[in-house]
């Protein structure tokens, strides 16, 4: 799977602590790269998740997920995230997010797709741990 790059990613350089013992990128070292993506969302936004939990009282647990893998990732891979929101419900959004990396025998801007995520995240009520609407105001920079 190939694509073509969008304006704005989360870069993630692949280091020893990502690969396994085949020297791939292990799969559950996705999840932590996706994670930190959806981190550095919030933080263009000048958010964090402490202060949407002490200023606005909401957490973002993850619902659900699936994820696919289509090629290996290496040692020294740069790693491009986007994420693109799918779905946005009251109280429930889905985050459609991949890990690529640019071909090296491609066009600059060709990039080949080595893992893909759908994550459900819920907005919850720190105080009662209850579904909460998510704030207009988070997705205004859309």
């Amino acid at each position: 799977m190939t694509t073509t790059p969008a304006s704005n990613f989360y870069i993630h350089r692949v280091c020893y602590a990502d690969t396994d013992a085949a020297g791939f990128v292990y799969h559950g070292r996705y999840l932590d790269i996706f994670e930190r993506s959806r981190a550095e969302w919030l933080a263009q936004r000048s958010l964090s998740p402490t202060k949407l939990i002490n200023e606005f009282g909401i957490l973002l647990p993850v619902r659900e997920l699936s994820m696919h893998f289509y090629k290996p990732g290496f040692l020294d891979d740069v790693l491009y995230i986007d994420q693109v929101i799918e779905h946005r419900g009251r109280t429930q959004v889905k985050v459609k997010q991949h890990a690529m990396r640019k071909l090296k025998d491609g066009g600059a801007e060709e990039m080949e797709v080595l893992a893909s995520a759908i994550i459900q995240l819920v907005c919850v009520d720190t105080g009662t741990h209850k579904p909460k609407a998510f704030p207009d105001w988070l997705f205004l920079a859309e």
